[in-house]
């Protein structure tokens, strides 16, 4: 039996697969986007200059270990989030699958950040739980 030839502009499954990849990645990118907003708030809210009225003078005076794991999650979100981004974004455009070269490099980009914008022990945690993530993703491809 020989396939059936595909239409040039394409079937009625294309169309679909092209609404879900276009609500997917738009979803994906205002969740990235939410997240850095957040974490750069967190980050201008903690300078000494502005600390003293925050957000995060409030949080600090109900549990100092809030702030950091809240800045921790904020930067682990934005790396989800992008990397799904980056995941689908490949796998649409080629139709072959992002590489762990794509993932890794997203991974020590947002570490630095991470890294950059708080302090070293929040760009460690960053980096250890989105590195679970990793592992949740190759454990996934089997």
């Amino acid at each position: 039996m020989s396939p059936k030839p595909r239409s040039v502009l394409g079937t009625v499954s294309d169309e679909i697969e092209k609404k879900e990849f276009v609500r997917s990645t738009i979803i994906t990118v205002i969740f990235s986007l939410v997240f850095l907003i957040l974490g750069v708030a967190f980050w201008y809210w903690s300078t000494p200059e502005v600390i003293d009225t925050s957000p995060v003078n409030w949080l600090l005076e109900i549990n100092p270990f809030l702030v950091p794991v809240i800045e921790t999650l904020l930067m682990v979100g934005f790396f989800i989030a992008l990397v799904v981004t980056i995941i689908n974004s490949r796998h649409y455009f080629t139709e072959i699958r992002a590489g762990w070269l794509e993932v890794i490099t997203t991974l020590i980009v947002v570490t630095a950040i991470s890294w950059a914008m708080f302090e070293v022990n929040i760009g460690i945690a960053t980096l250890v739980i989105s590195m679970g993530f990793l592992v949740y993703l190759y454990m996934l491809q089997d």
